[in-house]
């Protein structure tokens, strides 16, 4: 599996504006920005090609970065059965010469905790976003129990065509690393104690296996990236924002995405979701608390998981990215809840 959607070459083509001024009442609004693809692609990793001594480097999350206070840009991929690794190099070789980025064949991160029981939501965690404030970063992922890891009777069995469910339960919990420079070297840990971990649970505990769909899982997983607020003039404003999937329907709580706040990802409790008037709903451990569902987000424009969100402050939007058959397509927004149609990247 390769890496070749992070080609250094293939540079989002974005209209020449002017810098981002404060607007004035006769300012009309800035219009959307037109995304296209230039360049050659180039492959970034090859998992083929890419091995440590402990075996291939796989890929089955998007990557993600920060960079630290010496400067030294972290790049990190969760692979399928847990280990997570990172690449290191500077802002300037990425961007030029992505492959000769160093890849540490040292783990930073082992989700496959094997925890099976569905209630401490501590069996295999995937990295999806970071945040940093030195001397730390904080690795917010889709941590799932699934019951096709267990011996249990009842649900799915792999490379068998049964006609039982997947047994999924997803959440978002949160792991944590010290940065120690001038050493490169990470390792992430569960950020507080299971269950309290989790900053993102699902509205509802597990129902049991009968009880779960064939297939998708029930709660909130394959979180976005962490995108800084801004206000109308593109100033940030001490807000950051995640989007989180909930793949099913089932539960209560309709398919789609659903997005979430907070003014410090340092705590783990700090998220509250967009209930169509404002970011005042907590998503609390259900066995301990009862939850409504989280109002999802244009369901007509994010059909699946946002992956990726950035800001984009020439036109003063936000740009969000989701796959679909057709392939990329990309979505604006001045405020995070309002989309436009999704247009194809090409």
């Amino acid at each position: 599996m390769s890496l070749s959607h992070l080609a250094a070459a293939a540079v989002l083509a974005l209209p020449a504006l002017a810098p981002a001024t404060p607007a004035s009442p006769a300012e009309p609004e800035p219009a959307p920005p037109v995304l296209g693809l230039t360049g050659e692609q180039q492959t970034f990793h090859d998992s083929e090609l890419g091995r440590c001594d402990s075996g291939l480097v796989h890929i089955d999350s998007p990557p993600r970065a920060f960079t630290d206070e010496d400067g030294v840009v972290h790049l990190i991929v969760a692979g399928p059965n847990g280990p997570t690794y990172q690449w290191t190099g500077s802002a300037d070789d990425f961007a030029a010469h992505p492959t000769t980025a160093e890849l540490d064949c040292d783990m930073v991160m082992n989700g496959y905790v094997g925890n099976n029981d569905p209630g401490v939501f501590d069996q295999k965690m995937f990295a999806q976003a970071l945040y940093y404030r030195a001397p730390y970063v904080y690795a917010y992922g889709h941590q799932d129990y699934f019951g096709t890891r267990t011996a249990e009777p009842g649900c799915h069995r792999s490379g068998v065509v049964d006609g039982l469910p997947y047994c999924w339960y997803s959440a978002v919990s949160v792991w944590k690393a010290r940065v120690s420079p001038p050493e490169t070297g990470l390792s992430f840990g569960i950020a507080r104690p299971g269950p309290n971990h989790v900053a993102i649970f699902p509205n509802i505990a597990y129902p049991g296996h009968d009880q779960t769909p064939k297939s998708g899982w029930i709660g909130y997983g394959s979180p976005s990236n962490m995108v800084a607020g801004r206000d109308a003039q593109g100033r940030p404003d001490g807000t950051y924002y995640l989007f989180a999937y909930t793949s099913t329907g089932s539960g209560g709580q309709p398919k789609g995405v659903c997005l979430f706040r907070s003014t410090d990802p340092t705590r783990v409790n700090s998220w509250r979701a967009w209930t169509g008037t404002g970011f005042t709903q907590q998503m609390r451990n259900p066995y301990r608390f009862e939850n409504e569902p989280c109002t999802v987000v244009n369901p007509s424009v994010f059909r699946s998981a946002v992956r990726t969100v950035v800001y984009h402050p020439e036109s003063r939007h936000y740009i969000a990215f989701v796959t679909d058959a057709q392939g990329v397509q990309y979505a604006t927004s001045r405020d995070l809840l309002t989309w436009n149609p999704p247009q194809l990247l090409s």
